[in-house]
């Protein structure tokens, strides 16, 4: 588990070749299986490997690069997660467990020798309509897939040193030597 963490890197650019249905539902289910605030699972997955429903996504979608051969929309339905979380269901609860279920489905792809990256620049209006989405699913984060095509570098990232406080902020945490 701690390699597919440190190891996945957002792919830009994959092979013309198709990603199985045994990989895409793979995928699928590690999202299914997401932690979920008050149990809510808002969320709905749309599978797109469509080469010309991809293409029109692209063109509303600059985060969209590579040519990845399928993407997984995350929606979040707000009416389901208003009717049994309240509030805090629709307004903060949806788009987080989105986004777990999204990190689930990242990490799956990887384990599967897969490549991904996680999209939110795109016109929801336009995926909205393009995808035929009702009015009260909201599409949260678009996952590109496929193949790798590159293998990037790990990005710095800040030591614990530098975002872990302790008991209070400003005791900064200190390693066990």
């Amino acid at each position: 588990m701690f390699e597919a963490i440190k190891g996945r890197r957002s792919i830009r650019k994959y092979k013309d070749e198709p990603v199985p249905t045994e990989l895409i539902e793979k995928i699928l289910e590690a999202g299914r299986w997401a932690p979920s605030g008050s149990n809510i699972q808002p969320w709905e997955f749309i599978v797109i490997n469509d080469t010309k429903i991809l293409d029109m996504i692209r063109k509303f979608s600059p985060g969209y690069f590579g040519g990845a051969p399928l993407a997984i929309l995350v929606c979040s339905d707000r009416e389901r997660a208003r009717k049994l979380g309240g509030s805090l269901g629709q307004s903060y609860l949806a788009i987080v467990d989105c986004a777990m279920a999204v990190q689930n489905m990242l990490l799956a792809a990887y384990a599967l020798g897969l490549g991904s990256c996680p999209i939110k620049s795109f016109s929801e209006i336009a995926v909205k309509e393009i995808l035929e989405i009702p009015n009260n699913i909201e599409p949260e984060l678009l996952i590109a897939i496929g193949y790798p095509a590159e293998k990037p570098s790990p990005p710095p990232k800040r030591s614990l040193s530098e975002i872990v406080h302790l008991n209070k902020y400003g005791v900064k945490w200190k390693k066990n030597k």
